[in-house]
């Protein structure tokens, strides 16, 4: 499954391409957007992979309520991954992204993280994704079905 939160479009369409990416090489995708999220929709994934865009240096107020509303361990024996979208920074600021924040809220829930939070960078506040970016979430997607299919214990964790 993979929930998305997206103001002008952007985290949207990597999620899309994302979906794209997981479906043709893992079956079953759903693709749902933050504002559907419910404790039903995660009874049946396996893996939850989750993006949002960076708002001020952390995640949109609007994703918080949601992530507050799961019960606890609701993603207890399931695999997550985190992604966002982020204007190009600092090296010394690029760890104040939504990404690691989403990751956190995911694994408090009782998921395992399988890979390192992901930053996709758009130009500028409200976009366009830069050159590439696509390209490199199909990539990012195809990793994660190789880390969701190793045995326990081999996950990268960041």
């Amino acid at each position: 499954m993979i929930v998305y939160f997206s103001k002008f479009g952007h985290t949207q369409r990597l999620a899309e391409v994302m979906t794209r990416t997981l479906g043709s090489g893992n079956g079953s995708v759903r693709l749902v957007s933050a504002e559907e999220l419910g404790v039903d929709n995660l009874q049946e994934a396996d893996l939850v992979l989750m993006g949002s865009p960076t708002h001020k240096m952390n995640l949109p107020k609007a994703v918080r309520p949601v992530l507050d509303g799961l019960p606890k361990r609701c993603l207890r024996g399931k695999q997550i991954a985190a992604f966002d979208t982020s204007y190009k920074m600092n090296w010394l600021l690029a760890r104040f992204t939504a990404a690691p924040r989403l990751n956190h809220q995911l694994r408090k829930l009782g998921g395992q993280q399988i890979v390192r939070p992901e930053t996709f960078f758009v130009a500028g506040r409200e976009g366009p994704l830069f050159d590439g970016e696509l390209e490199r979430a199909e990539v990012w997607a195809t990793n994660l079905i190789d880390q969701s299919t190793k045995e326990p214990g081999y996950h990268v964790v960041y």
